[in-house]
């Protein structure tokens, strides 16, 4: 299993000994789940803090974010992923001010019926989407809307977030999945810390905290996730020695000719 994060606290962002701001700031959680046959096989969360009082402008480059992901790199590894989600979803809904996803409903509804316990997955698929908070647990926030909510891109884009590619939204079905392997897991991770992140950005901006002229997700992320995320290159095998000699370089026909001739 392929895990990416750069969070400087460990396994969650809610610890108050560890987090690299004042302890009181509330936190934004955003989610999403990639499945395969009713299995989760990547997960992304992004964190974003939410300031006090105002509205925060955020640009390409000033824009600060954590994310935590998960690929699996075999479809064994699929149960271990929905656990770490599972515990991610508990920590998020107690200790986060604002939980968001986009259409998560159908998602959870169906990581619900696994076999394995997941009590913050089917606690969550019984509130998803409420519409009031509950005392002491996150206000939830799905940043799809109307009876056919548009695909992620097209909200991300409606208002200027781009660089979110049209194949990354679940709902373009398993056609578009790439295999699940080792090699194929940094780019995965890079497409679920995307989503998250629009999401992130969309619930943050809906609930007055961010705002924006215009956002490159893929830039962002890059600058953000480059050492995890990145495609490893081909290795192409040795040369094998030849038994008939080389030609001599930069020596055309005409060249060989005359120096037999001499």
């Amino acid at each position: 299993m392929r895990e990416g994060t750069n969070l400087g606290w460990a396994d969650t962002p809610f610890g108050a000994a560890r987090r690299p701001f004042v302890e009181r700031t509330p936190l934004l959680a955003a989610f999403t789940v990639s499945t395969r046959a009713a299995a989760p096989d990547a997960i992304a969360a992004v964190y974003l803090r939410l300031p006090r009082g105002r509205t925060l402008t955020v640009t390409d480059t000033t824009l600060r974010f954590g994310f935590h992901a998960l690929a699996a790199e075999q479809p064994a590894e699929t149960p271990s992923v929905a656990a770490r989600l599972d515990a991610l979803l508990v920590q998020g809904r107690r200790r986060a001010a604002i939980l968001a996803g986009h259409r998560l409903a159908d998602t959870l509804a169906t990581l619900a019926t696994a076999d394995a316990p997941t009590r913050g997955i089917t606690a969550l698929a019984a509130a998803w989407p409420a519409q009031n908070a509950q005392p002491g647990l996150a206000r939830l926030c799905d940043t799809a809307y109307g009876p056919t909510p548009p695909a992620l891109h097209k909200v991300c884009a409606a208002v200027h977030l781009h660089g979110l590619p049209t194949d990354s939204d679940p709902a373009a079905g398993p056609a578009s999945a790439a295999p699940m392997t080792s090699a194929t897991a940094p780019q995965t991770l890079r497409q679920v810390i995307l989503r998250a992140l629009g999401i992130a950005l969309l619930a943050a901006r809906s609930a007055g905290h961010y705002q924006w002229d215009r956002l490159h997700l893929d830039t962002i992320v890059e600058a953000a996730a480059w050492d995890q995320t990145a495609v490893a290159p081909m290795t192409t095998p040795p040369a094998q020695p030849s038994s008939h000699p080389a030609t001599p370089p930069c020596h055309d026909d005409h060249t060989l000719t005359a120096e037999g001739a001499r």
